[in-house]
């Protein structure tokens, strides 16, 4: 009994001196494991947060214990560090992507506010001195100072076409109100915004526009004509003719100009169509507004704009398609012009406005039948008339027939020769 007791006394003594042991190293680990995580935080996760400013930040490193060498605690802590590293990093960068899309937003509303702005002041300034102007128009009919009262009243039509243009890209309205006019008179009041104007064809229609669209279809097609005008030769003409269908009126704008290349085609369509939209904060220093201008007013008021690199004359053509909705028949309605008893296929040489200051539209054959002015026509000195392109736009009529290049084009040409590569607009 007594060696039984011996042994089981033993055993237990070996036992307890083991369980001892064991708790010690357990004590051991714990304690390294302890120092391991706070060498983690404080030599490996606090550098990495300066270091976050450089494109590949510092990875978590940091000294364990030898006891712990090649565990799996430590494994696992080095892979903690490194997601943490990760998730830190792209939390910067989402943080710094964030703010820096916020300061851009706020930048572009400012810059659009502060383009808005002054273009809406030109826009008021120009409407102001255009209503003048279309009142000494009337008044000094056949004076001296007629032609020069029409060469200011070209300069003003298209510094408003720059400024409703730049009112446009900003995000504002037009800020004029015209009448339902003919559509005749639309394409001659976007002609009359261009520089080149006597080089546009004759266009004649019996549709008219409804009241809120004539000033979005005269910016968009002022803007095609004169695209259409400066990148082809000076002795060619820029023809306009309309095909009528049952779901509206498609404008066909035709030039003989140079192509536009594949890829510039393609950027174009591209922002007519809606898949590019141009930021006002990555414009060059001369803006090509055109399309830009041309893609919002499409979007905005249900308007179809395409391109086609080919025609008849070899250049480039622009359909713009008008939806019944836009457009009425109701002639009647509107402020017609007086016809002349007879009118042939040279234009007056003096021009003839109607009172409200739209030019009265001829033909090139003659009208046997004259129209005469209704009783009790109101004069209206307003500046919400759909075109203000009065003599100089009659008076070039004559030079048409061997397309005259204006006295204002002869400034301009540098930039319209055959060898230059075609913009992307005007």
């Amino acid at each position: 009994m007594l060696v039984v007791a011996l042994g089981l006394a033993a055993y237990f003594a070996w036992l307890s001196a083991k369980h001892r042991a064991q708790a010690a190293r357990w004590q051991e680990i714990a304690a390294a494991q302890d120092m391991a995580l706070i060498a983690l935080i404080s030599q490996g996760l606090e550098p990495v947060t300066g270091s976050l400013q450089r494109p590949q930040p510092t990875s978590a490193e940091f000294a364990v214990p030898d006891c712990l060498a090649g565990s799996a605690f430590v494994e696992n802590l080095r892979v903690l560090g490194e997601r943490y590293v990760a998730d830190l990093h792209q939390v910067q960068q989402a943080t710094a992507a964030s703010t820096r899309q916020q300061v851009e937003a706020e930048a572009r509303e400012s810059a659009k506010g502060a383009v808005k702005s002054f273009a809406t002041a030109m826009v008021s300034t120009g409407i102001n001195v255009s209503s003048e102007i279309a009142q000494a128009l009337r008044r000094h009919h056949g004076s001296a100072i007629f032609a020069t009262l029409t060469k200011i009243d070209h300069g003003v039509q298209q510094m408003l076409h720059q400024a409703q243009s730049y009112v446009v890209l900003a995000g504002g309205l037009l800020g004029q109100r015209w009448p339902a006019s003919a559509l005749t008179d639309v394409v001659g009041a976007a002609q009359g915004a261009i520089p080149d104007y006597a080089r546009i064809q004759p266009y004649a229609s019996d549709r008219a526009v409804i009241a809120r669209m004539v000033g979005p279809v005269k910016l968009i097609l002022s803007h095609l004509l004169d695209n259409a005008a400066r990148y082809s030769p000076p002795q060619t003409h820029v023809e306009v003719s309309a095909q009528h269908g049952h779901h509206g009126v498609t404008l066909l704008i035709d030039d003989a100009g140079k192509r536009m290349s594949e890829e510039q085609l393609e950027r174009a369509r591209r922002i007519l169509d809606g898949r590019h939209e141009v930021d006002i904060l990555n414009m060059e220093a001369h803006p090509r507004v055109g399309f830009p201008v041309i893609a919002l007013l499409a979007r905005r008021y249900g308007i179809k704009v395409v391109l086609s690199d080919s025609n008849r004359y070899g250049g480039m053509c622009a359909s713009v398609f008008l939806p019944e909705a836009h457009l009425t028949t109701a002639l009647a309605e509107l402020e017609p012009a007086p016809q002349p008893t007879s009118v042939e296929a040279h234009a007056p040489s003096q021009p003839v406005l109607t009172e409200n200051g739209l030019p009265t539209r001829t033909s090139r054959q003659p009208m046997h039948q004259p129209q005469q002015d209704p009783p009790g026509r109101r004069t209206s000195t307003e500046p919400a008339r759909p075109a203000v392109i009065g003599a100089w736009q009659q008076a070039t009529r004559q030079a048409r027939g061997t397309a005259a290049t204006p006295l204002e084009h002869a400034q301009d040409t540098a930039v319209r020769t055959d060898q230059e590569e075609r913009s992307l607009d005007s």
